[in-house]
């Protein structure tokens, strides 16, 4: 459910591609189009598709997080299922993605519920 690593280097680029089309760059002497990626920070505010992403996961999270016990949402959320290992990588959890997002933003995670 995570954001693949080729993803968070594709995404931002897409979204530069398709930004420098909408805020229609200025034309210079030699008949080329230029916005400077400076320029362009400057406009997004440094807002980019993939930090939305993290946002709306946090924001997912602390409804969830927040949900009452008998809702079908924190049932799913709690739900361990009887687990079989499969040969090869580890599937990335969307826990593991909230875990990774609080750490870079050097927040202190609430307690998480045991894994059985």
């Amino acid at each position: 459910m995570g954001i693949k690593r080729i993803y968070k280097t594709k995404l931002p680029i897409i979204e530069r591609k398709i930004l420098k089309r909408i805020l229609r760059p200025t034309k210079a002497r030699d008949d080329t189009w230029i916005i400077t990626t400076d320029e362009l920070n400057n406009l997004i505010r440094n807002k980019n598709v993939i930090n939305y992403i993290k946002a709306q996961r946090l924001s997912w999270f602390g409804h969830v997080h927040q949900v009452t016990y008998g809702r079908m949402v924190k049932k799913l959320y709690e739900w361990k299922p009887i687990p079989t290992r499969l040969a090869g990588r580890q599937k990335i959890r969307w826990e593991n993605d909230i875990k990774e997002d609080l750490r870079i933003m050097n927040f202190n995670p609430p307690p998480w519920p045991p894994h059985s």
